[in-house]
């Protein structure tokens, strides 16, 4: 399990939902070099802790045991907060998407 010191931090939404494309793409897109461009020296850190995140994310077993995508959205986010309870919603909905995206 990843250990995040501060889920609050502005710039790790920033970098998840840069990474993903969450609001901005029509499908994940996943490019570091967004988030190159968009938080600088900074851009390694934060990949490192995305990159640690999503493999968190995406231990959930929802595209098993989920009926259809509405409930597989909803049941990756509540195995996630399970573990991370002070997740921002920004980073979770983000995560979702390209969790059911790669799972419909």
């Amino acid at each position: 399990m990843v250990k995040v010191d501060n889920w609050q931090d502005p710039l790790l939404a920033e970098a998840v939902l840069v990474w993903t494309g969450y609001g901005e793409s029509a499908a994940p897109r996943r490019d570091k070099s967004v988030v190159a461009q968009r938080l600088g020296s900074d851009a390694a850190k934060w990949m490192s802790l995305v990159e640690s995140i999503v493999d968190d994310f995406y231990e959930s077993k929802a595209n098993i045991e989920a009926a259809d995508l509405q409930e597989m959205w909803m049941q990756a986010i509540s195995d996630f907060k399970r573990k991370h309870s002070d997740v921002p919603e920004a980073i979770t909905k983000a995560l979702a998407w390209c969790y059911t995206f790669d799972n419909r």
